[in-house]
């Protein structure tokens, strides 16, 4: 048998209550059988994960039982399984609509140099509600067409990419890996943010799937790391994305913006900000926005001082409104 068209990698970590559904929604696909394969990458589940998947669905994925790395480490190992032309990735607590391979993985036969698609996803809350989908409201400057993505990232604007809403072009994702040491997670991001240099992408406004908000994802706030070793994972993370992003640039010969560079800073000291806080209180943190080593811009600082002293609301507002009228940063 030949190569499938599209490898599926999901990966999963102790969620044995949510996986099938997730894997339910794979199996359920209009798309051709013949045309895909399944891969679950199991990150070491001690949950009984493993026992549930092989006696639900047998030999009809390709199950992989590795000790436990971190969810970058599963990402890598599925694309390294991984046979088809298009990689298309699903988070085992997320689903897919049923149409979601048939509408998406023929967008890469409109031209050779599409290299990643990606679609919206519906938000469904702790209670089952959906009311909303993570690309509204955000200021997304990439269209159903194929076209540029990387000159709106380089001016500041975000690429709408989710790891159960991206695909992406296998031969081209090949030459962006292995992933940066120190990222142990946002692997979508890494991606998105590097694949853009390798050609086009489209962006379906379409919510193809479903992304779950619940206590044991990031979203959720919760997960199975302590808050410090989260909160420094994702400070390691975001050093090597900036150093990977960084240094991609040099290798093409472009230059981010003053607004790109800000954003970067600025995701970082929001999270040096919470580590601050948990390890020593508001004044701790206070004292590091003034004094600190990512020479932060002055008005970077005092939205970081808005965001310790005033409401959550409020801080938001200023953010957005007030700072955001000289450097956008959605």
């Amino acid at each position: 048998m030949g190569a499938p068209r599209v490898s599926i990698v999901v990966t999963t970590y102790n969620r044995a209550g949510l996986v099938c559904k997730a894997l339910d929604s794979v199996f359920d696909q209009d798309y051709p059988e013949s045309q895909r394969e399944i891969i679950l990458v199991d990150d070491g589940s001690t949950d009984g994960t493993r026992e549930l998947v092989q006696a639900r669905y047998g030999d009809s994925l390709r199950y992989v039982f590795k000790p436990n790395g971190g969810f970058a480490s599963a990402c890598m190992l599925g694309f390294s399984l991984a046979r088809g032309q298009i990689i298309a990735q699903l988070d085992s607590d997320d689903t897919w609509s049923r149409d979601k391979l048939s509408s998406t993985v023929p967008r890469f036969d409109e031209a050779d140099d599409i290299v990643a698609v990606f679609h919206d996803l519906a938000i469904v809350k702790a209670d089952g509600r959906t009311d909303t989908t993570i690309w509204a409201g955000s200021p997304v400057r990439l269209t159903d067409a194929p076209g540029d993505a990387l000159g709106p990232y380089l001016a500041g604007y975000p690429l709408p990419c989710w790891t159960s809403a991206s695909l992406w072009r296998r031969a081209a994702l090949e030459r962006i890996l292995p992933l940066p040491e120190g990222l142990e997670a946002y692997v979508d991001a890494y991606c998105a943010r590097h694949i853009i240099f390798l050609g086009r992408v489209c962006a379906m406004p379409q919510a193809l799937g479903t992304y779950l908000v619940h206590a044991d994802n990031d979203s959720g706030k919760g997960g199975s790391k302590p808050r410090l070793e989260r909160i420094e994972r994702d400070i390691r993370g975001s050093r090597a994305m900036s150093e990977a992003f960084n240094r991609r640039c040099e290798q093409f010969g472009v230059e981010p913006s003053f607004r790109r560079t800000v954003i970067q800073k600025l995701a970082l000291a929001e999270k040096c900000l919470d580590r601050e806080l948990l390890l020593g209180g508001r004044w701790r943190a206070l004292t590091w926005t003034r004094v600190n080593e990512l020479g932060l811009p002055a008005f970077v600082q005092l939205h970081l001082f808005f965001q310790l002293c005033l409401p959550g609301r409020l801080a938001s507002f200023l953010k957005n409104r007030v700072i955001g009228r000289f450097v956008p940063l959605d």
